[in-house]
């Protein structure tokens, strides 16, 4: 079976919240879900698109349960393909919680070079962020990155997370969190998240060394947070408020009542929502989890449940009688019910890589194949690969058309 229990992909997920902005009065209305769903489908049309993997569109999506597999397969395969590549420790650590948030453990991916321990990785590029703050007093990167670091180590119980918290509190109450002269709302709410979860595992396991160093920062961070509100709702800038958003909903106690009106924001943010302010993948990626009442947070309380998941059987077939050394070849796989044609080439080409290997590129239309077993589509000659079901040519692309159970699908190679 093509799909293993580890990559189901939060279809049918639990959560243990660890925070809950949709709680209370501070809920995306009914009327407005129409604003959230479309939010979503942004970052699936991102996914389809995007060139280079974002592994903050999948947590994203993940944390939102969308129910597209297909998109959040093609970014999870995008990420794998791409761990053993260098990146800043803040990337890392993104893509650390973007596997993990899919089911997958970042402690064993698979890349087409090598098997990489992302978690190992992410402690030894953490360890030269720290041995540079020591030297320089700063960090090797930015406070943003060591944040998004500590954040990560934190989900994997990884106990390096113990002298970044010890950096990131220090700097957090000595006002250290600035960018060009400016309080930077961004790095003290990712700081925040990181502290909160640090704060919370010393509260579980009753270790009480930095308890005190760590409550009194979480404090003074989200007193400036809160400093930074407009009377709009808008929390430092219009980019910035999701990630604020975030942080504030898990430090509520170490604020008083009332100090933010979460729905006054989550009204704003809607309004922003409506008039297309966050048409990025980074900027849509950053306000969806607190839209659906998630924060990063919520990864590590993540538990995966692919027990009940249906699936559909799909014959497929590659033929080429026109070029080269001309072949049929057959198979039956198993996708997710509800999954586009394209997993059916993906679950193909894993089971059998020799016959059923394919390329796409992008178009604005979504995914066009134009090369399977090597046999690739060339204008000059005006050749192509035609899908059809059973006898009849589809008019849907391989990211758009949904097979049903039982289907017959065939790729032939065609001429116009």
């Amino acid at each position: 079976m093509f799909l293993s229990t580890l990559t189901i992909l939060c279809l049918f997920c639990t959560w243990t919240s660890a925070a809950s902005i949709s709680s209370g009065t501070c809920v995306v209305p009914e009327s407005q879900q129409s604003l959230v769903t479309g939010l979503e489908k942004q970052l699936v049309d991102y996914a389809n698109l995007l060139c280079f993997p974002e592994p903050s569109v999948l947590i994203a999506l993940n944390l939102a349960e969308n129910q597209d597999i297909t998109a959040r397969k093609l970014l999870l395969q995008q990420l794998k393909d791409t761990a053993a590549k260098e990146m800043t420790s803040g990337k890392v650590a993104l893509y650390v919680l973007a596997l993990r948030s899919s089911c997958e453990n970042p402690a064993d991916v698979t890349t087409p070079e090598k098997t990489v321990n992302l978690v190992h990785v992410l402690e030894e590029k953490t360890k030269e962020e720290i041995d540079y703050y020591y030297s320089h007093d700063a960090p090797k990167t930015t406070y943003y990155q060591l944040a998004l670091d500590c954040l990560a180590l934190c989900v994997e119980n990884s106990p390096d997370v113990e002298m970044a918290a010890i950096i990131l509190a220090k700097a957090g109450l000595s006002n250290g969190f600035q960018s060009s002269g400016h309080f930077s709302v961004d790095t003290a709410a990712v700081a925040s998240l990181a502290l909160d979860c640090v704060y919370d595992g010393m509260i579980a396991t009753q270790q009480n060394k930095l308890v005190g160093t760590i409550q009194d920062a979480l404090a003074h961070l989200t007193k400036q947070i809160l400093g930074e509100q407009k009377s709009s709702g808008i929390i430092g800038n219009i980019y910035s408020t999701g990630l604020a958003m975030q942080a504030l909903s898990v430090t509520s106690e170490f604020y008083p009542s009332g100090a933010w009106s979460c729905s006054k924001t989550l009204d704003k943010m809607l309004d922003e929502v409506y008039l297309g302010t966050f048409n990025t993948p980074g900027a849509a990626s950053q306000i969806l989890p607190s839209l659906v009442g998630k924060t990063y947070l919520d990864v590590k309380g993540f538990v995966c449940s692919p027990e009940d998941v249906s699936t559909i059987s799909v014959q497929y077939t590659i033929s080429n009688d026109r070029v080269g050394t001309y072949f049929t070849f057959s198979i039956t796989v198993e996708v997710p019910k509800g999954s586009v044609l394209l997993a059916v080439l993906e679950a193909a080409q894993s089971a059998e890589p020799s016959k059923f290997s394919f390329q796409t590129e992008q178009t604005s239309w979504g995914p066009m194949v134009v090369s399977i077993n090597g046999v690739e589509a060339n204008n000059n000659e005006k050749t192509y690969w035609e899908f059809f079901s059973g006898k009849t040519p589809l008019d849907q692309g391989v990211g758009s058309y949904k097979p049903t159970d039982n289907e017959h699908i065939l790729a032939i190679f065609n001429t116009y």
